[in-house]
């Protein structure tokens, strides 16, 4: 998708703003896995940098993606990052997800241009691996060290079987923007986006159908984000507060309104060993939890867009635009700046 041909489109404007970068070309050039281990450091305040996605494997390490191939890893809660950028030359293809397997051992990045790279040991280094995709991954679902499915920009599905060995292209048509991608087990996943479209695969990702949306002559405010508890039951969100509810695992969905001034949210987690609770985030810093059905607005003590959420049963990770790097230790009800930038006062324990 040409997102520029959209910019007058109702629901475009706050993922453009979002994703700002996201049509960038890289050079051509070779992409190599870095070897080299980065000493980590203090994360300085970077206000030019957006960080895209973010993840915690079992073992407590956070894994950031942002621009230009931006990869950086904490195993100390945020106190210092080992930083490094995939793939050498001039221009780097931003990154914008990551996920790992229930284990942490095997991961994916994706990106700008079809870019995917694997991790084999829980983000230390990364190896390209080649995408059947020419277009921007905008986000990436991991079921198990062999299994994976990416999805992004021209309604294109990316998905692997044998650990990215090979990746099959998958087309859902319609030229419609895939935002995010969710397995709730090894058979059944589901992809939000453009046009208020929801697709479902209940083969693994080996074929793919339309189950809400995607009239691209309709006027359909984008979804953004998609969950699922540890149950049934799953949220999506997107544009203005606009969700989408499920109780049955999916097989069917209520409207309902996260409204908080009309803000939309870009990211949504289910939290750890809490059933029915969710926390979502982002535009101008919005930040909520819905605990089964009651919605509290939350202060996350920044102004600028939140890209990306992760929790633990220890910690939580928020990552997004102009250098927002934060985390809460009591699950999202307060939140601290990972890079030494200010937040508001709010949001200091008071």
């Amino acid at each position: 998708m040409n997102r520029g041909q959209f910019r007058g489109i109702r629901g475009v404007t706050p993922w453009l703003m979002l994703c700002a970068c996201l049509c960038f070309a890289a050079l051509t050039g070779a992409a190599t896995a870095a070897s080299d281990t980065p000493q980590a450091k203090t994360q300085p305040a970077r206000s030019w940098e957006n960080y895209f996605g973010v993840a915690i494997v079992p073992s407590g390490r956070a894994v950031v993606v942002g621009d230009k191939g931006v990869v950086m890893t904490s195993d100390d809660q945020g106190k210092t990052w080992a930083r490094r950028q995939l793939r050498q030359g001039v221009r780097y293809d931003n990154l914008y997800s990551v996920a790992f397997n229930a284990d942490g051992s095997s991961g994916w990045v994706v990106g700008d241009n079809g870019a995917i790279f694997h991790t084999a040991d829980r983000g230390t280094t990364w190896t390209e691996q080649k995408s059947p995709a020419n277009s921007a991954l905008m986000t990436v679902a991991v079921v198990g060290a062999q299994q994976a499915c990416a999805a992004g920009d021209h309604g294109n599905i990316v998905c692997t079987t044998d650990g990215g060995a090979t990746w099959k292209l998958h087309n859902v048509g319609g030229d419609i923007g895939i935002f995010d991608l969710v397995f709730t087990d090894a058979n059944n996943a589901w992809a939000v986006g453009e046009f208020q479209t929801m697709l479902h695969s209940s083969d693994g990702g080996s074929s793919w159908k339309i189950a809400l949306g995607g009239d691209r002559m309709k006027a359909s405010d984008p979804y953004f984000a998609i969950s699922f508890g540890g149950g049934r039951d799953g949220l999506t969100l997107g544009l203005s507060g606009a969700a989408l509810e499920t109780s049955d695992g999916g097989l069917t969905w209520k409207a309902t309104t996260l409204a908080i001034a009309h803000s939309s949210f870009y990211a949504v987690a289910a939290l750890p060993a809490r059933a029915g609770a969710y926390y979502a985030a982002g535009e101008n810093g919005i930040a909520a939890l819905l605990d089964n059905g009651q919605l509290s607005q939350v202060q996350s003590g920044t102004s600028n867009a939140i890209a990306a959420l992760a929790f633990s049963e220890h910690f939580a990770m928020a990552v997004g635009l102009y250098g927002t790097l934060l985390l809460s230790d009591d699950s999202g009800q307060h939140w601290h700046s990972l890079n030494n930038s200010e937040l508001a006062l709010q949001n200091q324990g008071q």
